[in-house]
């Protein structure tokens, strides 16, 4: 009896976490998307800010394993971040029924933290290979190139869709100008990382990835974050780090660098640097 209680109440959690995300998307034009609601949660956490540290979490690739991602989500909350950035690869591929199973588990899981995501190319590929999961992603998680702009913290978040293995030149234009503002801590962030001395295989970016780099040299930009690898590494270019992290929950990646492990990344900010954290998760 005890037993079938406790199913029953999981039961009604999940379908509440269901009916939620469906009364969003079927409300009409009026529905916000997940990159919406979390602008409006974080805007409220910084009317409130105290002084630095500043705290935020990144982590990617969580497709295809719940119970890793909602250890993630639960762990990365107990350091307390101002919001969580997402590198991409949240759905295993990008079809409406993922995509709100992605959302209902984010609304059951931590319901108040705001959750910027970059399209990765599994978000991209709708099973029927057409553009509908480009158009759904826009439609119900948010914007394919963006900033977040947070003088409460004095940083910038520049968020870049390179989910197609390329970037082109009216993004890296759209980089290029990001980048020229000053009076920030500068950070970007995108799924797949360039082909460097370092990474070199298929599961790099080409097209434009030089431009990308250049338009990054001599620059101050405090880290750049990418997914796509299922691994923790890190590299040194032009002075700037350079973080994979992609071990949220998809089938790891063991490979000829980095750390094939399950975590995400803690960053703190204070005195206009940034300090890092790799937690591992447990399977």
């Amino acid at each position: 009896m005890f037993q079938q209680a406790v199913n029953g109440k999981r039961f009604c959690l999940y379908c509440t976490g269901w009916i939620l995300i469906f009364l969003l998307v079927c409300g009409g034009a009026q529905s916000a998307t997940l990159y919406e609601q979390s602008w409006q949660k974080l805007k409220s956490r910084l009317a409130g800010i105290q002084k630095e540290p500043y705290t935020f979490v990144v982590m990617g690739d969580s497709r295809d394993n719940d119970e890793v991602f909602v250890k993630c989500l639960l762990t990365a909350a107990s350091y307390h971040p101002l919001f969580i950035l997402h590198t991409g690869d949240a759905v295993s591929t990008g079809s409406e029924d993922r995509f709100l199973h992605f959302l209902a588990l984010l609304q059951k899981t931590i319901p108040d933290m705001p959750i910027f995501v970059a399209a990765g190319n599994h978000e991209l590929t709708h099973k029927d290979k057409s553009d509908k999961g480009k158009a759904l992603f826009q439609q119900l998680i948010g914007p394919l190139d963006y900033v977040l702009e947070l003088p409460e913290i004095n940083s910038r978040f520049i968020v870049l869709d390179n989910s197609g293995y390329s970037l082109t030149s009216n993004q890296i234009d759209y980089l290029k100008t990001q980048l020229n503002i000053e009076q920030s801590m500068k950070f970007v962030l995108m799924h797949i990382p360039p082909q460097t001395p370092k990474w070199i295989d298929s599961h790099t970016f080409k097209k434009g990835g030089d431009a990308f780099l250049q338009a990054l040299s001599g620059q101050s930009i405090a880290g750049v974050f990418y997914g796509h690898y299922h691994l923790y590494d890190e590299d040194i270019l032009s002075g700037t780090r350079h973080i994979i992290t992609g071990g949220a929950g998809a089938p790891l990646s063991r490979l000829y660098f980095g750390d094939a492990s399950y975590h995400f990344v803690v960053v703190t900010l204070s005195g206009g640097k940034m300090t890092t954290e790799k937690v591992l998760i447990s399977e």
